[in-house]
């Protein structure tokens, strides 16, 4: 029979627990993983910003495939960054990088502008663009940490990593 100082400690115990469970959810295991994915949605956000950036001034278009190719990637290397390790918050930043690059250089052209489309479902330009891929990259991001961690999971159990 457990005293009542006992039963404080157990509960203190496994509050810690889910705290370090929530934190390492959120943040990682390990720091490298984070770091470099942290890096690499910076990165996407940039370059898909500049890309965004040139192809409006040297041909006036909107590249949204190639752009759609961009939001692809980073949600593969959220994946791939989940399974090495790292948490919800940089698989996110991977997924969001890529999208929010060309919609904060579109908002800009718009905000310069009297007036612009309505933006259309994964669209990166018009108005309401960026409130339509929230949700998108919301789900993109909790999808591929999900896999990616499942994929660590299974390779775990069954001793492949």
């Amino acid at each position: 029979m457990l005293t009542r100082r006992h039963r404080a400690l157990r509960n203190e115990h496994m509050d810690l627990n889910s705290n370090a469970t929530l934190r390492r959810a959120l943040l990682g295991s390990q720091s490298s993983p984070r770091r470099l994915g942290a890096a690499a949605g910076a990165g996407l956000f940039g370059a898909t910003g500049l890309f965004a950036f040139g192809s409006h001034a040297a041909f006036d278009a909107i590249p949204e495939a190639v752009l759609l190719l961009f939001v692809l990637l980073g949600t593969l290397l959220a994946v791939g960054a989940a399974y090495a390790g790292s948490g919800l918050l940089v698989s996110a930043g991977l997924v969001v990088g890529p999208a929010y690059g060309p919609l904060t250089f579109y908002a800009w052209l718009i905000s310069t502008r009297e007036a612009a489309p309505v933006a259309f479902v994964l669209s990166f330009y018009g108005h309401g663009a960026p409130a339509l891929w929230a949700p998108v990259a919301a789900v993109l991001a909790a999808a591929s940490y999900a896999i990616g961690a499942l994929a660590r999971r299974f390779g775990d159990r069954l001793g492949l990593r």
